[in-house]
């Protein structure tokens, strides 16, 4: 139907361009000549199809289905079904931080066209990597499966670590080369779509990935440049789902050396949040995590890193700070991770794990101390 459509389309252009060309004949040969808009070539064409069949698709799912769901930054590159977090800024005299500017660069890079398709297909490989994919196939982390042994070590050590069920949270691979694989992306279209749409998006979409060259067959880092914790009622169950852009960016930032940890251990805390029905809607949500890896990554019991690396996994949380209210500036989420750290050396007993309802309790008291008043920032910008 697509295709009948393309083509009924190109005749009734035809038709107006001969009729305006006839129409021009009869004007004044002083009159200025009305430039004709330039026709969608065939692959913006398809983009735009699979652009409207992603919305579809996000329209169909359950209305659960995203429930808590919040990625570890928000993207520069928006996608359909995405919801934008910040309620106001953006806030003065702040600086994003350094994961942000980075990935607002590559973004840059992109002309309209590849930024459209980027979107869609980046949504397309969450919601694959959320509801379809599944830890009971070999995971493989990192563009080239570099990361895959410290994944598996570090959800091992958080699941012995927090005292939450955690047998059933998944850690999955989200992959952009997941794209090319068409049995792939009709599954996830079948989740909002009818069987004969579903596969029809699905070709479209693995198409869409190889027709635009930017995109470097699933390569490109901003299709999985995030990270993503699920709750037991979303969509596809309990997971934390880790991009391999999100990898390949932190360790071209220089923090390979506690990247995997750092983010997993970051994300399990979300599923330390979710145990407790506890879900912000403010930064805490992102901040609480912060201040939980930290006390994981400091904790002898958990990562033992020594003091020169808690600081380093502070650096990283600040690089995913921003600027508008959304997940925090990248000051207070470093001051959130020192706090968890701090909670961990400073203990009496250092092999004692607090209790995670405990450290939550612990954490929402100190979060008004990292916020500081919307009138001082004004006056420190100033």
């Amino acid at each position: 139907m697509r295709k009948r459509t393309r083509i009924l389309g190109r005749t009734l252009a035809a038709a107006g361009t001969l009729a305006a060309l006839t129409v021009a004949t009869a004007v004044p040969a002083t009159a200025a000549p009305q430039a004709k808009a330039a026709e969608p070539t065939s692959v913006e064409q398809d983009i735009a199809q699979l652009y409207q069949d992603v919305e579809d698709l996000y329209n169909g799912l359950p209305a659960n289905a995203l429930r808590g769901v919040d990625p570890l930054f928000d993207s520069p590159v928006k996608r359909p079904g995405q919801q934008a977090h910040a309620a106001q800024g953006p806030i003065p005299g702040c600086t994003e931080g350094s994961l942000l500017t980075y990935a607002n660069k590559l973004a840059s890079s992109l002309n309209p066209t590849e930024a459209k398709a980027l979107s869609a297909l980046s949504a397309i490989g969450q919601l694959y990597t959320q509801a379809v994919a599944s830890d009971k196939t070999p995971q493989v982390f990192g563009t080239d499966g570099q990361y895959t042994p410290r994944a598996g070590a570090t959800i091992d050590k958080l699941r012995g670590f927090w005292d939450i069920e955690s047998w059933n949270i998944q850690l999955v691979t989200w992959k952009g080369t997941d794209l090319g694989s068409q049995e792939r992306t009709t599954q996830t279209f079948k989740l909002g779509l009818d069987p004969k749409r579903a596969a029809e998006a699905g070709a479209l979409a693995t198409k869409v990935l190889y027709e635009v060259p930017a995109l470097q067959g699933g390569r490109h880092p901003l299709l999985t440049l995030n990270a993503f914790s699920a709750p037991a009622d979303s969509l596809g169950g309990k997971r934390i789902m880790l991009g391999d852009g999100l990898l390949d960016v932190v360790n071209h930032l220089g923090f390979d050396d506690v990247s995997v940890e750092a983010v997993v251990g970051h994300e399990y805390g979300h599923q330390v949040d979710f145990a407790h029905d506890n879900y912000p809607r403010d930064e805490s949500g992102e901040m609480g995590p912060d201040a939980y890896g930290g006390y994981f990554g400091a904790h002898a019991k958990g990562e033992a890193w020594n003091a020169r690396t808690q600081q380093e996994v502070t650096y990283l949380d600040a690089s995913i700070g921003d600027c508008y209210h959304s997940h925090g500036t990248p000051d207070q989420r470093k001051a959130a991770g020192a706090w968890g750290e701090k909670q961990a050396v400073s203990q009496n007993n250092p092999n004692r794990i607090i209790p995670s309802a405990k450290m939550i309790e612990k954490f929402q008291k100190e979060y008004p101390k990292l916020m500081p008043p919307a009138a001082a920032a004004l006056a420190a910008a100033h």
